[in-house]
C-alpha cells in the first residue's frame, strides 16, 4: 500500500494567510466564506477549518459587539441578505448597516492584532521603546 504525504503546515499557512483574523479583509473574506469554511470541516475533514472557526468565534464573543453590529454581520453574511435587505428589516438605512458591518469587522480584527501582539510579547519579552 502506498502512503500519501500531507503537508499540514502549508495546508493551516494557506488559510492562515487566506483569511487572516488580525487584519480587516481577512475577516470580512473569512466571513463571506464562512458557508464554504464550515462545509471544509466536514467534506475534506479539515482540521484547519475547525481551529480558523473556533478562534473566530472566540474574537467575536470577546470583542464584545454591539446587538446591531452582531445583527447586521448575522443577516448580511449568515443570511446572505443584501445591505438593503438588512437595512428594511433592522429599519435603518443601507449606510447604517455597512457602518455597522465596517465597525464591527475593524474591531474583530484589531482584537486579534492585539490578541497576537500579547503573544508575541509574552514568548518573545516585551521590548522597552
Amino acid at each position: 500500500m502506498g502512503m500519501i504525504k500531507v503537508n499540514l503546515s502549508s495546508k493551516e499557512k494557506r488559510l492562515e494567510d487566506e483569511f487572516p483574523l488580525d487584519r480587516d479583509f481577512g475577516i470580512y473574506a473569512l466571513l463571506s466564506n464562512i458557508h464554504h469554511i464550515r462545509e471544509m470541516r466536514f467534506s475534506r475533514g479539515d482540521l484547519d477549518a475547525s481551529i480558523l472557526l473556533l478562534d473566530f468565534e472566540d474574537s467575536m464573543n470577546k470583542t464584545n459587539l454591539t446587538l446591531r453590529q452582531q445583527q447586521t454581520i448575522y443577516l448580511f453574511f449568515e443570511k446572505d441578505l443584501t445591505q438593503q435587505e438588512v437595512a428594511e428589516i433592522l429599519q435603518i438605512s443601507q449606510q447604517a448597516v455597512s457602518e455597522h458591518l465596517n465597525n464591527a469587522i475593524r474591531r474583530i480584527a484589531q482584537y486579534n492584532m492585539e490578541r497576537e501582539e500579547e503573544f508575541y510579547d509574552s514568548v518573545h519579552g516585551k521590548v522597552s521603546a
